[in-house]
């Protein structure tokens, strides 16, 4: 993507696969078709609920951490294919994912790490290697490269495009009680909370959390490292696209089309700027309340950060939370809140260079289909 604006650090949110040593290789957007087909295909009598395989693919990748008791509560007994649980980095069978528990000891923050470890269930009818990693999670495949050789990553579309179809508010309150949602830390939508907000949140959390390690302010390229290990341009993506394809396709039903064949509708057509995955900048800011101007701004960007600015503090707090074990994780939770944290959280930086970004999506959308039209 040409970068038009930069201002601070940058927001990715488009990238290419670059080798790694975790991940060598990655499988192209057909390949991951396939397994999710075969994933499909396991549900042998649900083949057309849209909407109950949707959570089943989605529970592959997303299913704790509050995905059933807070993000996504209507689909919490939707079952999940495979055995889940959480176990050490030195324990994991397959290096998937990393994910940061942070303790306070003392005036320290040490961090231990944990990593999402997925297997096959005993009884499996189609899979009858027990206790092994199923292809589809290996590898980080969620993450694949798509036709237009974007790398994306298709678990955070499942996930959105799954959230979409139980719109909820987000709070720490038992269901019953949701109505009191505007005394506590919530966030007004379910899906944005489960995508974009919520990555970058992890990002503002994590600036907090080096903060208190090492008792002071992240430099430029410190806050960079922070963006682009918690909120990578592959999941950005990923988040977009997870907002966009709700709009476009049926999803709320329970006979309807094959997940992977809405996929493929969406994805396929490589260098055809008249799809709408050409224009999903123009539809996604549309949808989250951005107003393009005629000098390809948003006129109403005062008034959008002030309204996300506390939706990103909220989603914040959740994070700081859920990365924190002990008591004083309460604590912590609540200071982000109260904004008592809020210059090391950097909220309007983060924002303001996740509306960049979109500008720049939206300007390169306009050149791509400007060149096609010439052609």
């Amino acid at each position: 993507m040409t970068r038009f604006i930069q201002s601070g650090i940058y927001q990715p949110i488009e990238t290419f696969f670059s080798p790694t040593e975790e991940k060598k290789s990655a499988i192209s957007f057909f390949e991951f078709i396939e397994l999710l087909r075969n994933e499909e295909d396991f549900y042998v009598n649900q083949q057309n609920d849209t909407k109950t395989i949707l959570s089943h693919l989605r529970k592959i990748f997303y299913d704790i951490y509050g995905w059933n008791t807070q993000l996504i509560r209507g689909a919490k007994d939707v079952s999940n294919r495979y055995e889940v649980t959480l176990v050490s980095d030195e324990q994991a069978t397959y290096p998937h994912k990393l994910h940061a528990l942070v303790n306070r000891s003392g005036s320290k923050m040490e961090s231990n790490f944990i990593r999402r470890q997925v297997v096959v269930k005993p009884g499996d009818w189609m899979n009858s290697n027990v206790g092994t990693v199923p292809v589809i999670y290996s590898n980080d495949n969620q993450e694949n490269v798509l036709p237009d050789g974007l790398y994306c990553d298709l678990g955070h579309v499942l996930a959105g495009m799954d959230a979409s179809n139980y719109p909820a508010v987000v709070a720490p309150l038992p269901s019953k009680l949701m109505s009191l949602s505007f005394l506590v830390p919530h966030v007004s939508n379910n899906a944005f909370c489960a995508t974009w907000i919520g990555d970058l949140s992890s990002t503002a959390g994590e600036f907090l959390f080096q903060y208190l390690r090492d008792k002071k302010p992240l430099s430029e390229l410190e806050k960079q490292n922070i963006v682009d290990a918690f909120s990578p341009g592959t999941d950005m993506l990923g988040n977009i696209d997870s907002i966009v394809i709700p709009s476009l396709y049926e999803l709320n039903t329970h006979d309807g089309q094959r997940i992977s064949d809405i996929l493929l509708k969406y994805y396929k057509n490589e260098g055809n700027s008249k799809s709408s995955v050409y224009k999903r900048y123009s539809i996604f800011c549309k949808l989250i309340g951005l107003k393009l101007s005629e000098n390809k701004g948003f006129e109403n960007k005062k008034k959008w950060l002030r309204k996300y600015k506390k939706q990103l503090r909220n989603t914040t707090a959740f994070y700081v939370f859920t990365r924190s074990k002990k008591i004083r994780s309460y604590l912590l939770a609540f200071l982000v809140w109260v904004r008592y944290y809020d210059k090391r959280l950097c909220l309007d930086e983060i924002l303001i260079a996740f509306l960049e970004a979109l500008q720049n999506g939206i300007q390169n959308q306009i050149q791509t289909n400007t060149k096609s039209k010439d052609e």
